[in-house]
Protein backbone atom coordinates (compact mmCIF):
# COMPACT_ATOMS: atom_id res chain seq x y z
CA UNK A 1 0.00 0.00 0.00
CA UNK A 2 1.45 3.23 -1.09
CA UNK A 3 0.17 7.07 0.83
CA UNK A 4 0.36 9.99 -1.64
CA UNK A 5 0.24 13.16 -0.28
CA UNK A 6 -1.12 16.12 -2.78
CA UNK A 7 -2.02 20.18 -2.20
CA UNK A 8 -3.23 22.79 -4.53
CA UNK A 9 0.55 24.64 -5.03
CA UNK A 10 -1.67 27.75 -5.82
CA UNK A 11 -3.62 27.90 -2.27
CA UNK A 12 -1.57 29.06 1.17
CA UNK A 13 2.09 30.10 1.81
CA UNK A 14 4.91 28.12 2.73
CA UNK A 15 8.07 29.67 5.09
CA UNK A 16 11.50 29.72 3.41
CA UNK A 17 11.86 26.11 5.40
CA UNK A 18 8.92 24.64 3.76
CA UNK A 19 6.54 24.62 6.90
CA UNK A 20 2.85 26.03 5.55
CA UNK A 21 2.28 29.25 6.62
CA UNK A 22 -1.04 31.41 7.42
CA UNK A 23 -0.89 34.96 6.70
CA UNK A 24 -1.55 37.32 9.80
CA UNK A 25 -1.83 41.26 9.71
CA UNK A 26 -1.73 43.58 12.55
CA UNK A 27 -2.57 47.02 13.57
CA UNK A 28 1.06 47.53 14.95
CA UNK A 29 -0.45 47.99 18.75
CA UNK A 30 -0.06 44.61 19.79
CA UNK A 31 2.99 43.17 21.01
CA UNK A 32 4.74 40.75 19.07
CA UNK A 33 2.64 41.57 15.75
CA UNK A 34 4.21 43.63 12.68
CA UNK A 35 3.10 47.60 11.94
CA UNK A 36 0.03 47.83 9.62
CA UNK A 37 0.26 46.13 5.81
CA UNK A 38 2.74 43.15 6.71
CA UNK A 39 2.51 39.94 6.66
CA UNK A 40 3.18 37.83 10.40
CA UNK A 41 3.91 33.74 9.16
CA UNK A 42 2.29 31.42 11.47
CA UNK A 43 3.35 27.77 11.37
CA UNK A 44 0.43 25.04 11.31
CA UNK A 45 2.01 24.31 14.89
CA UNK A 46 1.51 27.35 16.19
CA UNK A 47 -1.97 27.52 15.44
CA UNK A 48 -2.62 24.10 16.71
CA UNK A 49 -0.41 24.88 19.95
CA UNK A 50 -3.32 27.73 20.60
CA UNK A 51 -5.97 25.88 19.93
CA UNK A 52 -4.65 23.12 22.38
CA UNK A 53 -4.68 26.03 25.16
CA UNK A 54 -8.00 27.71 24.44
CA UNK A 55 -9.59 24.64 24.95
CA UNK A 56 -7.08 22.55 27.83
CA UNK A 57 -8.90 24.77 30.23
CA UNK A 58 -12.38 23.63 29.87
CA UNK A 59 -11.10 20.19 29.14
CA UNK A 60 -9.46 20.49 33.08
CA UNK A 61 -13.04 21.41 34.14
CA UNK A 62 -14.75 18.80 31.88
CA UNK A 63 -13.06 16.01 33.67
CA UNK A 64 -12.74 16.87 36.65
CA UNK A 65 -14.31 14.44 39.06
CA UNK A 66 -16.47 17.18 41.60
CA UNK A 67 -17.86 19.34 38.78
CA UNK A 68 -18.72 16.46 35.92
CA UNK A 69 -21.92 16.57 37.18
CA UNK A 70 -22.15 20.38 36.92
CA UNK A 71 -20.49 20.64 33.40
CA UNK A 72 -22.87 18.09 32.20
CA UNK A 73 -25.73 20.03 33.16
CA UNK A 74 -24.36 22.93 31.54
CA UNK A 75 -22.72 22.94 28.75
CA UNK A 76 -23.98 21.04 25.84
CA UNK A 77 -22.64 17.34 24.63
CA UNK A 78 -21.55 19.13 21.31
CA UNK A 79 -19.83 21.58 22.91
CA UNK A 80 -18.10 19.29 25.56
CA UNK A 81 -16.87 16.84 23.08
CA UNK A 82 -15.10 19.12 21.10
CA UNK A 83 -13.09 19.88 24.28
CA UNK A 84 -12.32 16.28 25.80
CA UNK A 85 -9.73 15.79 23.29
CA UNK A 86 -7.57 19.27 22.86
CA UNK A 87 -5.00 17.68 20.41
CA UNK A 88 -8.01 15.90 18.06
CA UNK A 89 -10.16 19.03 17.92
CA UNK A 90 -6.86 21.06 16.86
CA UNK A 91 -6.62 17.78 14.53
CA UNK A 92 -10.12 18.42 12.87
CA UNK A 93 -9.44 22.31 13.06
CA UNK A 94 -6.22 22.51 10.71
CA UNK A 95 -7.38 19.35 8.89
CA UNK A 96 -10.77 21.58 8.14
CA UNK A 97 -8.45 24.71 6.80
CA UNK A 98 -6.44 22.64 5.34
CA UNK A 99 -9.40 21.29 2.81
CA UNK A 100 -10.65 24.56 2.47
CA UNK A 101 -7.34 26.10 1.58
CA UNK A 102 -7.48 22.87 -1.15
CA UNK A 103 -5.71 20.32 0.39
CA UNK A 104 -6.31 16.66 -0.28
CA UNK A 105 -4.77 13.34 0.49
CA UNK A 106 -4.75 10.47 -1.82
CA UNK A 107 -3.96 7.03 -0.57
CA UNK A 108 -3.26 3.88 -2.48
CA UNK A 109 -5.23 0.93 -0.63
CA UNK A 110 -4.71 -1.87 -3.54
CA UNK A 111 -2.85 -1.62 -6.71
CA UNK A 112 -6.06 -0.70 -8.81
CA UNK A 113 -7.64 1.44 -5.92
CA UNK A 114 -6.53 4.72 -4.61
CA UNK A 115 -9.13 7.23 -2.82
CA UNK A 116 -8.89 10.51 -2.54
CA UNK A 117 -9.30 12.31 0.91
CA UNK A 118 -10.17 14.80 2.77
CA UNK A 119 -7.34 15.31 5.47
CA UNK A 120 -9.54 13.88 8.08
CA UNK A 121 -11.06 11.13 6.46
CA UNK A 122 -7.82 10.35 5.27
CA UNK A 123 -5.98 10.11 8.97
CA UNK A 124 -8.95 7.88 9.66
CA UNK A 125 -8.75 5.62 6.21
CA UNK A 126 -4.74 5.40 7.35
CA UNK A 127 -5.34 4.61 11.24
CA UNK A 128 -8.19 2.04 10.28
CA UNK A 129 -7.74 0.58 7.19
CA UNK A 130 -3.43 0.53 6.67
CA UNK A 131 -2.47 0.69 10.32
CA UNK A 132 -4.23 -1.75 12.06
CA UNK A 133 -4.11 -5.24 10.87
CA UNK A 134 -7.35 -6.52 11.97
CA UNK A 135 -9.02 -3.87 9.80
CA UNK A 136 -6.54 -4.34 7.15
CA UNK A 137 -7.34 -8.06 6.66
CA UNK A 138 -11.44 -7.33 6.72
CA UNK A 139 -10.92 -4.67 4.19
CA UNK A 140 -9.08 -6.84 1.77
CA UNK A 141 -11.38 -9.41 1.74
CA UNK A 142 -14.39 -7.04 1.21
CA UNK A 143 -12.10 -5.58 -1.89
CA UNK A 144 -12.04 -9.73 -3.57
CA UNK A 145 -15.93 -9.15 -2.95
CA UNK A 146 -16.39 -6.48 -4.99
CA UNK A 147 -17.62 -6.24 -8.84
CA UNK A 148 -19.89 -4.49 -10.89
CA UNK A 149 -22.97 -6.90 -9.91
CA UNK A 150 -22.68 -6.09 -6.01
CA UNK A 151 -25.30 -4.09 -4.24
CA UNK A 152 -23.92 -2.99 -0.95
CA UNK A 153 -25.55 -1.92 2.28
CA UNK A 154 -23.53 -0.06 4.08
CA UNK A 155 -24.80 0.06 7.53
CA UNK A 156 -22.67 2.60 10.22
CA UNK A 157 -20.87 3.74 6.86
CA UNK A 158 -19.27 6.90 9.06
CA UNK A 159 -17.02 8.52 6.41
CA UNK A 160 -17.67 5.68 3.92
CA UNK A 161 -14.83 3.96 2.70
CA UNK A 162 -15.84 1.12 2.08
CA UNK A 163 -18.96 2.57 -0.23
CA UNK A 164 -16.31 4.40 -2.20
CA UNK A 165 -14.07 1.53 -2.67
CA UNK A 166 -17.07 -0.91 -3.66
CA UNK A 167 -18.13 2.21 -6.68
CA UNK A 168 -14.94 2.37 -7.70
CA UNK A 169 -15.32 -1.15 -8.68
CA UNK A 170 -18.63 -0.35 -10.51
CA UNK A 171 -20.45 -1.43 -7.36
CA UNK A 172 -23.82 0.29 -6.17
CA UNK A 173 -23.96 0.98 -2.46
CA UNK A 174 -26.50 2.57 0.08
CA UNK A 175 -24.48 4.33 2.49
CA UNK A 176 -26.26 4.75 6.05
CA UNK A 177 -25.11 6.98 9.14
CA UNK A 178 -27.03 8.64 12.03
CA UNK A 179 -24.24 11.03 12.58
CA UNK A 180 -24.64 14.63 10.99
CA UNK A 181 -20.69 15.10 10.43
CA UNK A 182 -20.00 11.84 9.35
CA UNK A 183 -22.47 12.41 6.35
CA UNK A 184 -21.19 15.62 5.66
CA UNK A 185 -17.83 14.03 5.21
CA UNK A 186 -19.06 10.77 3.42
CA UNK A 187 -20.50 13.79 1.00
CA UNK A 188 -17.35 15.18 0.37
CA UNK A 189 -15.68 12.01 0.03
CA UNK A 190 -18.02 11.09 -2.39
CA UNK A 191 -18.24 13.87 -4.88
CA UNK A 192 -13.79 13.59 -4.43
CA UNK A 193 -14.18 10.13 -5.84
CA UNK A 194 -16.43 10.93 -8.25
CA UNK A 195 -18.75 8.01 -6.61
CA UNK A 196 -22.15 10.72 -7.11
CA UNK A 197 -23.59 7.73 -9.41
CA UNK A 198 -23.35 4.90 -7.61
CA UNK A 199 -23.41 5.58 -4.03
CA UNK A 200 -26.81 6.72 -2.24
CA UNK A 201 -26.18 8.39 1.26
CA UNK A 202 -29.00 8.30 3.76
CA UNK A 203 -28.71 9.58 7.62
CA UNK A 204 -30.46 7.55 9.69
CA UNK A 205 -29.72 4.56 12.41
CA UNK A 206 -30.51 1.05 11.18
CA UNK A 207 -32.55 -0.47 14.15
CA UNK A 208 -34.74 -3.38 14.74
CA UNK A 209 -38.35 -0.58 14.28
CA UNK A 210 -38.62 2.13 12.27
CA UNK A 211 -39.22 5.27 13.93
CA UNK A 212 -36.66 7.14 15.71
CA UNK A 213 -34.19 6.51 18.39
CA UNK A 214 -31.66 8.47 20.62
CA UNK A 215 -28.19 8.26 20.57
CA UNK A 216 -24.55 9.15 22.45
CA UNK A 217 -22.34 11.01 20.02
CA UNK A 218 -18.71 10.62 20.86
CA UNK A 219 -17.78 13.87 18.86
CA UNK A 220 -14.20 14.45 17.18
CA UNK A 221 -12.64 12.39 20.13
CA UNK A 222 -13.97 9.16 18.22
CA UNK A 223 -14.55 11.13 14.86
CA UNK A 224 -18.08 11.74 15.18
CA UNK A 225 -19.42 7.80 15.49
CA UNK A 226 -23.05 8.03 17.34
CA UNK A 227 -23.93 5.01 19.36
CA UNK A 228 -27.01 3.97 21.15
CA UNK A 229 -26.01 4.50 25.01
CA UNK A 230 -28.44 3.14 27.36
CA UNK A 231 -28.84 5.26 30.80
CA UNK A 232 -28.09 8.60 30.04
CA UNK A 233 -30.25 11.69 30.22
CA UNK A 234 -32.30 12.86 27.62
CA UNK A 235 -30.03 16.24 27.08
CA UNK A 236 -27.22 13.98 26.31
CA UNK A 237 -28.37 12.19 23.37
CA UNK A 238 -29.49 12.76 20.06
CA UNK A 239 -32.50 11.82 18.40
CA UNK A 240 -32.15 10.32 15.04
CA UNK A 241 -34.52 8.48 12.55
CA UNK A 242 -34.25 4.81 12.41
CA UNK A 243 -34.56 2.45 9.94
CA UNK A 244 -35.35 -1.25 9.60
CA UNK A 245 -32.87 -2.97 6.94
CA UNK A 246 -36.25 -4.49 5.61
CA UNK A 247 -37.53 -1.14 5.12
CA UNK A 248 -34.46 0.01 3.15
CA UNK A 249 -35.01 -3.22 0.68
CA UNK A 250 -38.56 -1.65 0.39
CA UNK A 251 -37.15 1.80 -0.81
CA UNK A 252 -34.16 0.44 -2.47
CA UNK A 253 -34.10 -3.50 -3.79
CA UNK A 254 -32.04 -6.28 -2.23
CA UNK A 255 -28.45 -5.71 -1.40
CA UNK A 256 -25.83 -8.94 -2.21
CA UNK A 257 -24.01 -7.54 0.31
CA UNK A 258 -24.53 -5.81 4.16
CA UNK A 259 -21.56 -4.42 5.99
CA UNK A 260 -22.31 -3.61 9.62
CA UNK A 261 -21.13 -1.65 11.98
CA UNK A 262 -23.05 -0.05 14.69
CA UNK A 263 -20.90 0.05 18.03
CA UNK A 264 -22.70 -2.77 19.76
CA UNK A 265 -26.20 -2.62 18.07
CA UNK A 266 -25.81 -5.44 16.01
CA UNK A 267 -28.17 -7.59 16.77
CA UNK A 268 -30.78 -4.71 16.61
CA UNK A 269 -30.04 -4.26 13.57
CA UNK A 270 -30.18 -8.26 12.20
CA UNK A 271 -33.33 -8.37 14.01
CA UNK A 272 -34.60 -5.57 11.54
CA UNK A 273 -33.66 -7.58 8.69
CA UNK A 274 -35.57 -10.91 9.24
CA UNK A 275 -37.88 -11.11 5.94
CA UNK A 276 -34.16 -10.31 4.14
CA UNK A 277 -32.35 -12.96 5.43
CA UNK A 278 -35.23 -15.59 5.43
CA UNK A 279 -35.97 -15.28 1.47
CA UNK A 280 -32.21 -14.17 0.33
CA UNK A 281 -28.94 -14.99 1.40
CA UNK A 282 -26.96 -11.78 1.47
CA UNK A 283 -23.44 -11.93 2.82
CA UNK A 284 -22.95 -9.98 5.85
CA UNK A 285 -19.47 -8.36 7.52
CA UNK A 286 -19.71 -7.97 11.05
CA UNK A 287 -17.76 -6.31 13.34
CA UNK A 288 -19.04 -7.19 16.46
CA UNK A 289 -18.25 -4.98 19.85
CA UNK A 290 -18.43 -7.69 22.40
CA UNK A 291 -17.14 -5.37 25.09
CA UNK A 292 -19.43 -2.44 24.36
CA UNK A 293 -22.53 -4.80 23.99
CA UNK A 294 -21.58 -6.09 27.67
CA UNK A 295 -20.69 -2.64 29.06
CA UNK A 296 -24.41 -1.22 28.00
CA UNK A 297 -25.51 -4.47 29.96
CA UNK A 298 -26.17 -7.14 27.34
CA UNK A 299 -25.01 -10.62 25.76
CA UNK A 300 -23.20 -10.63 22.50
CA UNK A 301 -24.59 -14.08 22.51
CA UNK A 302 -27.85 -13.05 21.48
CA UNK A 303 -26.21 -11.53 18.10
CA UNK A 304 -24.96 -15.11 17.68
CA UNK A 305 -27.94 -17.08 18.48
CA UNK A 306 -29.86 -14.65 15.72
CA UNK A 307 -27.26 -15.68 13.10
CA UNK A 308 -27.77 -19.44 13.84
CA UNK A 309 -31.86 -18.96 13.84
CA UNK A 310 -31.19 -17.67 10.51
CA UNK A 311 -29.19 -20.14 9.12
CA UNK A 312 -26.58 -18.74 8.32
CA UNK A 313 -22.58 -19.69 9.60
CA UNK A 314 -19.98 -17.52 10.59
CA UNK A 315 -16.63 -17.22 9.08
CA UNK A 316 -12.85 -15.24 9.37
CA UNK A 317 -12.14 -13.20 6.44
CA UNK A 318 -10.08 -16.19 5.04
CA UNK A 319 -13.55 -18.24 4.96
CA UNK A 320 -12.65 -20.55 7.80
CA UNK A 321 -15.42 -21.60 10.14
CA UNK A 322 -15.58 -19.77 13.45
CA UNK A 323 -16.15 -21.33 17.07
CA UNK A 324 -18.82 -19.43 18.02
CA UNK A 325 -17.42 -19.24 21.95
CA UNK A 326 -13.42 -18.10 20.57
CA UNK A 327 -15.69 -14.81 18.91
CA UNK A 328 -17.36 -13.89 22.36
CA UNK A 329 -13.48 -13.63 23.74
CA UNK A 330 -12.22 -10.80 21.72
CA UNK A 331 -13.27 -7.44 22.92
CA UNK A 332 -13.92 -6.66 18.90
CA UNK A 333 -14.11 -9.09 16.61
CA UNK A 334 -14.38 -8.96 12.20
CA UNK A 335 -16.53 -11.86 10.93
CA UNK A 336 -18.43 -12.66 7.56
CA UNK A 337 -21.80 -14.81 7.94
CA UNK A 338 -23.01 -16.47 4.82
CA UNK A 339 -25.16 -19.60 3.67
CA UNK A 340 -23.19 -20.46 1.07
CA UNK A 341 -19.46 -19.27 2.20
CA UNK A 342 -17.61 -17.55 -0.70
Amino acid sequence: MGIERRRDATRGGRTREGKQVISARGDGREPGFPSEGKSCPITKTDVQKQTRSGIRLFGKLANSERSKDFVRATIPRSIRNWLRSPSRSAEWVMDSARFYAGATEAINLAPDLKIVCHPQAYRAVLEAQVNDPDQRAEFEHFLSLCSADMFLFDIGAHFGVFSIAAALKGAKAAAVDPSPSAVRMMAKQVALNGCEGNIRIIRAAVSDSNGAIDLLSSGVFSQGYFKVAKGRHKRELTTSAALTIDELVRRLGVPTHIKIDVEGHEAAVLRGARSLLLAHSPVLLLELHNEMVRGEGGDPKALLDEIEELGFSVFDSAGCPVVPREILLDPIVRVVAARNPR
